[in-house]
């Protein structure tokens, strides 16, 4: 048989052995060598992998005991010579190679061919084949011949490699999807647990706070209005999260109803009147009395906090003494727009965007203002989309900032009559 058909044969059975998916890795590589062996018409050879930088380990072998052998590279052996010089190493009783020609004694003859196997220019292990079937030599076309095989045993052993570390990656990847997703749930669970909880105490303390304000001195009154007002603000807090949580997982069931825009913004200025007060800011209503009279469809609870939250942050960030507007109108289209508009330092552009998104808190100004959003603004977008409609702001710095959200006027549902 010619060496150009034993290269062929040998490199489609390599081929074949490495797309075997039924095959472990370390079957294709005893399969492969035994192809190798049998082409170049050999008894016995091995292939070693670098393990480490400084280590080979003989990972096939025709000689099974010699599976798990390692090797230093600062040893003087043909493998190691190899390895450190990127070339072919080939003896036989015609060369001279002084301490490189050192054997085990089981050898019976001195034909000796290692060859590097290389990936990306690097050295990642040596092929080697000893035992030669009749002349005890392997000539310069055989030589050349398991170069070419190393090649394609490269192409073996880096497609395993790949698909092994695709499949350990993989399985690692999801393990940690599988641990993180416990620990999301258990995280959701003790944190709707947590702040479900803190409503009842609150609750209590509001009602409290309610009935102490009737009795109190006016000395003291001051006191008691400011801690209603840091309640109202915590229950307004506590409900933000627990609806955020609802809203992202589909759960917060809107309750449809008539609204008269005028009374929604009147309640809303009502529960924030002694936060105002404190703050020595006036509100200022901005609606024409033409349009006090039409309606719109949504659930009231919801967009009421939508107002207490755009009302709060502008009372949050406008000077004392200062006015804050609020209002609404209809468009053009069916639809009806709210606006809060405010006097303070303004929102930066390229932060206007960015305010909406949950627990971000933006870079302080020569002022010295932190500018925090939590979870209120969150809260109104995603309650607003949830109405089908769309929020926004418009601010220059220091020229103060108009928050807007526009809803549709009806509430497309079977049955649900329209305005």
């Amino acid at each position: 048989m010619t060496n150009d058909k034993r290269l062929l044969e040998v490199l489609v059975a390599i081929g074949n052995i490495s797309n075997d998916r039924r095959l472990g890795f370390g079957q294709k590589l005893e399969r492969i060598l035994r192809e190798v062996v049998n082409c170049m018409q050999a008894k016995s050879g091995s292939i070693m992998l670098l393990k480490g930088r400084k280590t080979l380990e003989v990972v096939a072998s025709t000689r099974p005991e010699l599976i798990g052998v390692k090797q230093r590279l600062d040893e003087e052996s043909p493998s190691s010579w190899v390895v450190r010089n990127k070339a072919p190493f080939y003896t036989d009783r015609t060369t001279e190679s002084k301490n490189l020609q050192k054997r085990f004694d089981h050898y019976e003859k001195d034909a000796f061919l290692v060859v590097p196997i290389i990936s990306n220019n690097k050295v990642i292990g040596v092929l080697n084949v000893t035992e030669k079937i009749g002349a005890d030599i392997f000539e310069k076309e055989e030589q050349e011949m398991l170069l070419r095989v190393a090649g394609q045993v490269i192409s073996a052993l880096e497609n395993q490699r790949l698909i092994e570390s695709l499949r350990k990656s993989r399985r690692t990847v999801q393990k940690k999807n599988r641990e993180l997703m416990k620990l999301e749930a258990l995280k959701t669970d003790l944190f709707n647990m947590l702040i479900h909880d803190l409503k009842g105490p609150i609750s209590e303390l509001v009602a409290n706070l309610d009935i102490l304000s009737y009795t109190v001195s006016d000395e003291n009154r001051p006191y008691v209005e400011s801690a209603q007002t840091g309640c109202d603000t915590l229950y307004r807090m506590v409900s933000n999260l627990l609806d955020l949580a609802r809203l992202e997982e589909g759960n917060l069931k809107l309750l449809y109803e008539k609204i008269d825009p005028k009374d929604l913004i009147k309640e809303a200025l009502a529960r924030l009147f002694g936060l105002c007060k404190t703050k020595e800011l006036r509100f200022v209503e901005k609606f024409s009395p033409a349009e006090t009279g039409g309606f719109f469809w949504g659930d009231r609870g919801v967009l009421l906090r939508v107002l207490q939250n755009l009302l709060a942050n502008a009372i949050q960030y406008s000077p004392p003494g200062e006015t804050i507007e609020v209002g609404f109108h209809y468009l053009k289209s069916p639809e009806i727009e709210f606006f809060v508009k405010d006097h303070g330092p303004g929102v930066p552009a390229e932060s206007q965007e960015a305010i909406f998104d949950k627990y971000i808190q933006l870079e302080k100004k020569k002022n010295g203002r932190m500018y925090t959003t939590g979870l209120g603004l969150t809260f109104c977008k995603m309650a607003v989309e949830a109405h089908r409609g769309k929020i926004g702001v418009k601010s220059e710095t220091q020229k103060g900032s108009r928050f807007w959200f526009v809803l549709p006027l009806e509430h497309k549902e079977a049955g649900r009559p329209k305005r």
